[in-house]
């Protein structure tokens, strides 16, 4: 039984510390996607199944941890046990065999003398060699970071009908956003080379899955024109952000909402990149 448990926990321990790797992975993608998503719902829901993760994940670790400890004590103890029984394994004294009760079998000159002291070969109880294997993954995935600007992304498609009272308004536009998920100094000029700005709204008799559309243009020309689903409440505010690895270039921009297919928009507001200070 004790050689059984010794040959498995090898195994149980690799398998519950890559299993552990593996959800301290996705933890740690969820909680990077519970700051950088869009959706505040989606934000919320990915930073409670992080945390759930993270939990299951240290529980893991530390029965793994228990299992490594008891292997290697099991090992050691089984060792010990061997290289006892080896010593205190007793030496056979030779016996003579009586072939019956008047006649003793004695040894004739044909008989093959035994080795010399100096030659004699002594035969040691044999120690079986105890090799402790401790699995290690050979993969342990990496989160990768969420897009934030995706200007070809395919255009959603929604079969939900706009409210007739629906509202989707601009209220502010920073480049920066406070713990409370609030504009820290909304304006409207902008140095060139900023990367993220935010856009913070209110909303009203919105409806979940409902088709919405945001477009950007700069100097009058179309710069970024994207779809999307609805996620957020019904009525409410929120902010969505978008930005460009190499920064915004100067020049005059203007955003504008739409709710539905219509081309007709709900709200707009201008904003202007201007060249860095010298």
């Amino acid at each position: 039984m004790r050689e059984t448990v010794q040959h498995a926990l090898p195994y149980v321990t690799g398998g519950l510390f890559g299993l552990a790797l593996l959800l301290f992975a996705i933890a740690f993608r969820l909680f990077q996607r519970s700051r950088t998503d869009v959706y505040w719902r989606r934000r919320r829901e990915a930073g409670q199944r992080g945390w759930r993760l993270f939990v299951v994940a240290s529980i893991m670790t530390v029965f793994s941890a228990v299992a490594c400890v008891l292997t290697l004590a099991i090992g050691i103890l089984g060792n010990e046990d061997e290289a006892n029984a080896g010593r205190m394994s007793p030496t056979p004294e030779a016996t003579a065999l009586v072939e019956n009760s008047d006649t003793l079998s004695v040894p004739t000159a044909t008989d093959t003398p035994p080795p010399a002291d100096d030659t004699r070969a002594t035969t040691l109880a044999s120690t079986p060699l105890i090799l402790i294997i401790t699995a290690t993954p050979a993969y342990t995935p990496t989160p990768t970071p969420f897009p934030t600007f995706t200007p070809n992304a395919t255009q959603a498609v929604s079969s939900v009908t706009p409210q007739p009272g629906a509202t989707l308004r601009i209220v502010a536009l920073d480049d920066q956003i406070d713990a409370s998920y609030r504009p820290v100094n909304p304006r409207t000029i902008f140095e060139a080379g900023v990367k993220r700005l935010y856009l913070f709204v209110e909303f009203s008799a919105m409806s979940e899955g409902v088709l919405w559309r945001r477009v950007i243009t700069k100097d009058g020309e179309l710069f970024d024109d994207n779809t999307y689903l609805w996620g957020l409440e019904d009525s409410g505010s929120g902010y969505f952000f978008f930005g460009r690895d190499n920064g915004f270039e100067p020049g005059n921009y203007e955003i504008r909402l739409y709710i539905g297919e219509t081309d007709i928009p709900v709200s707009a507001m201008s904003f202007t990149v201007v060249p860095p200070a010298q």
